[in-house]
């Protein structure tokens, strides 16, 4: 089987305002929610990442790059992202196997530092969705690494991404399952839940499914 190609482009400021892409005009486009730290107090929050896919026969197979963006990312961890990659393109028949290019943007005002691992279930559905032409439903939002067998695993810091749903808006933050009620999340108090409905998900099918309206 042929290997898909990942090529990794520095990411520096650019003009602020739109990001410039000369990717513009893609025939796909996804924007998904990842879990991410700001640099400058260390807080959590959502950062957005925007997927291209330009669906051209060339390259093949298909390229993953980062486009350039209007901040600097820092401290992906390619291990992550590359494992949600993959995974996506298992998932896909043969007859799915894409070509063309897939680049990534940031999309932030501030210079942040991505969890790499706890951003890998949400980068996979982005992946996912991109690639089989689904839409992701706005308001939604995933926190949890990613394991080979498409199981959702735990992560840290759960509290204070709750806080940062409610507190940027998000409808709906899933979360693995188990994590909902563990001794030290303590849901109860941290004054979101009235904004926010906290799901426990077990799976990328499970996420999938919430997440775009279809089943993979």
């Amino acid at each position: 089987m042929t290997s898909h190609r990942i090529v990794f482009y520095t990411l520096t400021a650019v003009l602020m305002g739109t990001i410039v892409s000369s990717d513009a005009l893609a025939s796909r486009v996804v924007h998904i929610p990842i879990s991410a730290a700001n640099r400058t107090d260390n807080s959590n929050g959502f950062n957005t990442v925007e997927m291209r896919w330009d669906q051209d026969e060339v390259p093949d197979p298909l390229l993953l790059r980062w486009g350039k963006s209007q901040v600097p990312v820092r401290a992906w961890g390619l291990s992550p992202l590359t494992g949600a990659f993959d995974y996506a393109l298992t998932r896909l028949t043969p007859s799915q196997q894409p070509t063309g290019t897939l680049s990534l943007f940031t999309m932030s005002s501030t210079s942040i530092s991505t969890e790499g691992p706890s951003a890998a279930a949400a980068l996979a559905i982005g992946f996912l969705a991109l690639l089989k032409g689904d839409r992701l439903i706005d308001g939604i939002a995933l926190t949890g690494t990613l394991e080979s067998t498409g199981r959702i695993g735990q992560v840290r810091n759960i509290r204070e991404k709750i806080k940062a749903a409610g507190r940027e808006g998000y409808r709906v933050l899933l979360v693995p399952r188990g994590q909902m009620y563990a001794p030290r999340v303590k849901l109860v108090g941290i004054g979101v839940e009235p904004n926010v409905v906290v799901r426990e998900v077990g799976t990328i099918d499970e996420a999938y499914e919430i997440m775009t309206g279809n089943r993979l």
